[in-house]
C-alpha cells in the first residue's frame, strides 16, 4: 500500500484576479465570484491511479466556466494529459435533456484544464447538467501511448440566482448608409458574465443586385463603442492596431426575406454607471467582380505585375509548380505567389486563374492575413508567406504541366468594404429594467 499526497492548488476563486487582471481582465468572471455564484460541484473520480477533481465551477446564461484538474500517482496536477477530443468531451444539456453547448480547455493558466462552454443564445433555463466523458489519458496530442480508464462524471448547475441578474434594455435607433444599408439596433441583455448586442441590418434592392443569389449572406460590420470623451472601449472587426476585443461570441442568421440579417454579439463587459456611443464604422459584403489580368507566368520573376483593384493593390511576384504533402503521397500544385495590401475582405473573395481553352481552376490562398491600420476607416489586410522564408502569400491550383505562356487571374466574388459610414448613437441602460 502506498499514499500520495496530493499537492494543494490555487482555487478558480484565488487565481481569478491575477490570471485576468489589468486591459483584459474577465470581469464577467469577477462580477459571478463577488456575487457568490461560484458553485462546488465536488466531483472526484479516480481510475488508474489517476484522480480527476471539479471543486468549482460557474454558470449563467451567458456562459459555464470549470476548473478542472487532473492528479497522477504522484500527487501532483498534470496539465498536458487531458486532450479533449476523440473519446474525451463534456457537453452542456438543458433541462431536457438537449446539447446546447461543448467545452473546451481555454488555456491560459497551469493550475487547472480550465474549460469553457459559450451559449450563441442566452439560456432561458433555471438549471444545466455538465455531463463528462473522458476515456483516455495522454501525454501529448501528438504521442502515442494511451492510458484508457473511465473518469466520466456528471452534476447539475442551478442559475435561478444568476438569471435574477439578467436585465433587457431595448435600442431604438437606424441608419441608412450611402450605399444601401440599414443598421436598426434592437436590445441589450446584461447577463452575470457577459452582455449582448442584437441588432439587424437589411440591404437595399439597389444593392442586392451587386450580390445576386446567396452571396447577399455574406457580410462583416465593423464597429466600436467608445466613451463619451471617445476613448475606445471595445472594437469589432477592425483593422486598427492596437484594439480593444472582448467579443465571446457572435453569430449572425439570415432573415425571412432577402437583404435581412439578423446579428448578436457578447461582450465580457459593455458600461452600466455611464452612457457611451455605438460608432458603424463600415461593412463587407460579397459581390460579383469580374476584375481580371492576363499574364505570362514564366516571366513573373523578371517583371512583377503590379494591380489596383478597387483599393487592393497587389503584386503578382512568381509563379512554381510545387509538391503538396498529402496523406496520399506528394502531389503537385501551381503556385502563384502574390504580395499585397486589400481594403476589402479576402474571407468573402473567389479567385479563379484561366488557360488558353478556357478551363477555369479555383485558387486556395496560402498564408497569413495580417490587420494593419492606425485608424477605424483605412486598415488594410496584408498578405503575407505562412513559412519563415521569404516567400510571398500563395494562390494554389493544380499544377499546369508544362507550364502555359498565358494565365488569366480573375476575382469572381469580392468582398466589397464600405467606409462611407457616418453614424454613432448615444447608450444608456436602464438599470432595473428587465
Amino acid at each position: 500500500m502506498s499514499t500520495a499526497t496530493f499537492f494543494s492548488a490555487p482555487t478558480l476563486a484565488d487565481i481569478v484576479r491575477s490570471l485576468f487582471a489589468g486591459y483584459n481582465a474577465d470581469t464577467g468572471l469577477l462580477k459571478a465570484q463577488k456575487l457568490g455564484l461560484v458553485q462546488h460541484p465536488n466531483i472526484e473520480v479516480k481510475d488508474k491511479g489517476y484522480m480527476l477533481k471539479i471543486d468549482e465551477a460557474v454558470a449563467d446564461s451567458t456562459r459555464v466556466v470549470v476548473a478542472l484538474q487532473l492528479f497522477g500517482p504522484d500527487g501532483k496536477h498534470d496539465r498536458n494529459k487531458i486532450a479533449f477530443y476523440n473519446k474525451n468531451y463534456i457537453f452542456i444539456k438543458d433541462e431536457n435533456g438537449n446539447k446546447v453547448g461543448e467545452m473546451y480547455d481555454y488555456g491560459s493558466t497551469d493550475d487547472f484544464y480550465y474549460m469553457m462552454a459559450i451559449f450563441p443564445e442566452p439560456m432561458q433555463t433555471d438549471r444545466l447538467t455538465v455531463e463528462g466523458t473522458i476515456q483516455q489519458l495522454r501525454n501529448t496530442p501528438t504521442k502515442t501511448s494511451i492510458t484508457p480508464g473511465n473518469w466520466d462524471f456528471t452534476f447539475n448547475l442551478d442559475l435561478k440566482e444568476a438569471n435574477k441578474q439578467t436585465h433587457i434594455t431595448p435600442l431604438q435607433g437606424e441608419y441608412t448608409s450611402s450605399d444601401g444599408m440599414t443598421v436598426r439596433l434592437k436590445r441589450l441583455t446584461r447577463m452575470v458574465q457577459g452582455v449582448r448586442l442584437e441588432f439587424d441590418t437589411e440591404l437595399s434592392g439597389e444593392a442586392l443586385k451587386r450580390s445576386p443569389g446567396e452571396l447577399w449572406k455574406e457580410q462583416k460590420l465593423s464597429f466600436h463603442f467608445e466613451d463619451l470623451a471617445g476613448n475606445e472601449i471595445h472594437s469589432v472587426n477592425t483593422r486598427k492596431m492596437p484594439a480593444v476585443d472582448s467579443v465571446m461570441i457572435d453569430g449572425n442568421t439570415a432573415g425571412n426575406k432577402p437583404g435581412l440579417m439578423h446579428w448578436s454579439y457578447t461582450f465580457k463587459e459593455l458600461p452600466i454607471d455611464s452612457s457611451y456611443k455605438f460608432v458603424l464604422d463600415g461593412y463587407f459584403v460579397a459581390e460579383t467582380d469580374g476584375t481580371s489580368v492576363e499574364f505570362n507566368p514564366q516571366r513573373l520573376k523578371e517583371e512583377a505585375i503590379k494591380l489596383d483593384w478597387k483599393g487592393d493593390r497587389l503584386v503578382l511576384n512568381d509563379f512554381m509548380t510545387v509538391n503538396q504533402p498529402t496523406s496520399e503521397g506528394d502531389k503537385l500544385e501551381s503556385s502563384l505567389y502574390v504580395t499585397g495590401d486589400l481594403r476589402n475582405e479576402f474571407s468573402f473573395d473567389k479567385w479563379v486563374v484561366r488557360i488558353a481553352d478556357k478551363s477555369e481552376f479555383t485558387t486556395q490562398g496560402r498564408g497569413i492575413l495580417s490587420p494593419e491600420g492606425d485608424n477605424w476607416k483605412d486598415g488594410v489586410t496584408v498578405l503575407s508567406s505562412i513559412t519563415e522564408s521569404n516567400k510571398p502569400f500563395e494562390f494554389r491550383f493544380p499544377a499546369l504541366t508544362p507550364v502555359p505562356d498565358k494565365l488569366t487571374l480573375i476575382r469572381t466574388v469580392v468582398g466589397k468594404q464600405y467606409t462611407n459610414t457616418d453614424w454613432r448613437l448615444e447608450l444608456s441602460e436602464k438599470k432595473n429594467g428587465r
